[in-house]
């Protein structure tokens, strides 16, 4: 995905996040994506379907569907992950870009594993 594709999901993905009551984050790394999102489950769903019909996604796999008491990340509309190379050369990004949690981080080891 190209620079510009990248930023173009990343706002689009955040105005539908925001419309529809959504919180969570996007990992990207080495052309994968990975999401932990949170919301009611009619707004999950949703997501979920839009994710599917997206043509730009090869191979979607859903890891885990649960409920939970209290968001991991209730005020972030969407934060990017693994855009460190991206910041480097556009420092504006920076503010999308932070360290991972342990739930992010078996996320992105997952993804990574999936390479293999």
């Amino acid at each position: 995905m190209s620079f510009l594709g990248l930023m173009r999901l990343l706002e689009s993905a955040r105005a539908f996040n925001q419309k529809n009551g959504i919180t969570g984050i996007l990992l990207y790394d080495n052309q994968q994506f990975g999401q932990i999102i949170e919301g009611e489950r009619a707004s999950i769903m949703k997501v979920w379907k839009r994710i599917q019909e997206d043509k730009r996604h090869h191979r979607i796999e859903l890891l885990e569907i649960r409920e939970i008491t209290e968001r991991a990340f209730p005020d972030w509309l969407l934060r990017f992950y693994g855009g460190e190379t991206l910041t480097k050369e556009y420092p504006a990004l920076a503010e999308m870009v932070g360290g991972m949690d342990k739930h992010s981080h078996a996320l992105m080891n997952k993804m990574r594993e999936t390479e293999r």
